[in-house]
């Protein structure tokens, strides 16, 4: 035979060939898939003899093709149907509809992805795919001392106190390994998300747990999360909630407490430039025959003249914390807190939200002050909010303000003229002081005791089972804390001393007839200082005798304030609380 009849004969052996691999590895691939026995295997081979390493080396390829296509269809899978309904990422990983846009950190990884249906498998260390663990929805009912956090939710790079606790659950098998890389697949929302510093007697998790999980000790899920949580975070308990639970948007209502020492109501330091603006308010009042008594009895009040001026800041806290709030001077401050009672716009008592803007309207549905009551030499009062909602440093600034008008005289009908359209700066007050009491589900609890028939029974939202635990705890690690951290640090004195000696327009409006003069409206574009941070004026520490260093601190103070609300402006803003 001639070379040239030969190629055609070569050519068809080598197509013959090429098929006969491909057909073999298809048969292979079916093979596994459908979970087929060596004995398919063995006769598969039989029917179609190839060269092993080619034949190896093209099933090997393409069932990488076929797992690297169910890890993304395992994917999709998991974003969609373990959360109910959209879940949006507060760190930006996602699309705003729950589905995650972060890379696949784990290709190439022996892991496995939630397909759905309520359900997640274990995988051992040697990468054997273990029976599904079933997961549930429930509520976690939680408290904690914000001292040491930078806020609540999980922010990659910072303590929060929502990363110590789903790492704790991590930890103890609650979360799949797979799952555990980020929180938004295991649907996680909070019923109100605290600022830096910010406390919880009572707060609210959701999200789909395994609660079977192997090896958790008698104690189960709470009991495991909590041996590893430190003492100033607990978990009081979970309970199931129907799947259309949402723990954000199912909240009624939340009410919160402020602690604050009496101190801060006396009136500014003869020399500041706060005790200045009020004497030309007084002057300005008496040369148009305006009744200013009150101004006068500020001015002239009987602290600073037994106290003197001479004395050092530090010397000046020490006197301040001795000092004790009349029943008069009581009742001023709770007929200004009433004004905030009701329905009204508290624009100027957040950041980011205008005028015009429907979501800074809010209601406040119960306000109360307790009587003053003395601790460790300190005397404190108790500030209860009841409100629908609240906005991002809105507790924080009405105290801002509360005690602006309690300590400078200013008519309470200041409050009802900061919901008209003037925007003004209102600072707000530490972090420190505030905490959630609890978040209130009545609609909710109403749905579920309204049982359908053949539907699962769920019990209602409520922290009354926790109330004595929630009582002990709150007073040794929130109450205590707030007392000890004030006694150290003395941060309510800083603060009150920054806004003293701070000089500029902006309050202005602390005058004797309670209006908003032009002076201390921020006009649209300008820019004073960070959005809701605190004023920028020069300090003035020759004018009072405040020392350098509470100087320095009251800076550091607008640092960290203007340093928060960026960080705020950048995420979800109705998402904050308080």
């Amino acid at each position: 035979m001639s070379h040239s009849a030969a190629v055609p004969a070569v050519q068809q052996q080598q197509q013959l060939k090429r098929g006969q691999e491909v057909a073999s590895a298809h048969a292979n691939a079916n093979a596994v898939q459908q979970g087929g026995t060596e004995q398919d295997g063995q006769q598969s081979s039989k029917r179609i003899k190839l060269d092993t390493d080619m034949g190896n080396a093209q099933q090997q390829q393409q069932q990488l093709g076929e797992s690297s296509a169910n890890v993304h269809t395992d994917a999709k899978a998991s974003t969609s149907d373990s959360v109910d309904g959209p879940v949006a990422d507060a760190d930006g990983d996602d699309d705003g509809r729950g589905r995650d846009l972060r890379p696949n950190r784990n290709v190439g990884q022996n892991v496995s992805f939630d397909r759905g249906g309520g359900e997640s498998r274990a995988v051992g260390e040697d990468g054997e795919r273990g029976a599904r663990l079933p997961k549930r929805k429930v509520a976690i009912y939680f408290g904690y001392c914000g001292i040491g956090y930078s806020g609540l939710q999980i922010n990659p790079g910072v303590k929060t106190i929502e990363g110590d606790i789903f790492d704790a659950f991590c930890k103890v098998g609650a979360v799949s390994k797979e799952n555990a890389v980020n929180p938004v697949k295991v649907g996680l929302q909070r019923a109100a998300r605290t600022d830096r510093g910010v406390h919880a007697a009572g707060n609210l998790l959701t999200l789909k747990l395994i609660l079977e999980a192997p090896n958790l000790p008698q104690g189960g899920v709470v009991g495991a999360v909590n041996d590893l949580l430190p003492e100033y975070v607990r978990i009081w308990g979970l309970t199931r909630v129907q799947n259309s639970f949402n723990a954000r948007t199912s909240c009624d209502s939340r009410m919160y407490e402020y602690l604050l020492p009496t101190y801060v109501f006396l009136p500014p330091k003869p020399g500041s430039s706060m005790h200045d603006l009020l004497k030309h308010w007084h002057d300005k009042g008496v040369e148009h025959g305006k009744d200013v008594s009150l101004l006068g009895q500020l001015l002239q009040h009987p602290f600073w003249r037994s106290q003197g001026t001479e004395k050092s800041y530090a010397e000046d806290v020490v006197h301040k914390k001795k000092w004790r709030m009349d029943g008069e001077h009581v009742e001023r401050v709770r007929e200004a807190f009433q004004k905030y009672a009701g329905s009204h716009n508290f624009h100027n008592y957040t950041v980011g939200k205008s005028f015009r803007d429907r979501s800074a309207h809010r209601v406040m549905k119960h306000l109360e002050i307790s009587d003053p009551k003395e601790i460790d030499g300190t005397e404190w009062l108790s500030i209860k909010f009841h409100g629908q909602s609240f906005m991002l440093h809105q507790i924080r600034k009405m105290i801002g303000l509360l005690v602006l008008v309690g300590r400078t005289g200013a008519p309470a009908s200041l409050i009802p003229e900061t919901y008209g359209p003037a925007r003004i700066h209102v600072p707000k007050a530490p972090g420190l002081g505030l905490l959630l009491e609890e978040p209130l589900f009545g609609g909710y609890n109403l749905k579920v005791a309204k049982v359908q028939p053949g539907a699962e029974e769920r019990s209602p939202v409520t922290y009354k089972d926790f109330a004595e635990r929630m009582q002990a705890f709150k007073q040794t690690f929130i109450y205590d804390r707030i007392i000890k951290t004030e006694e150290e640090t003395s941060e309510f004195a800083k603060w009150l001393n920054y806004l003293d000696v701070f000089q500029g327009p902006d309050f202005d409006y602390l005058n004797p007839r309670g209006n908003i003069p032009q002076s201390a409206i921020l006009k649209v574009g300008e820019q004073r200082r960070a959005a809701g941070g605190q004023p920028k004026g020069a300090f003035r520490p020759e004018a009072v005798n405040t020392g350098t260093s509470a100087a320095q601190e009251g800076a550091q103070i607008e640092i960290d304030s203007e340093d928060e609300d960026a960080q705020a402006l950048r995420g979800k803003m109705d998402e904050f609380d308080g």
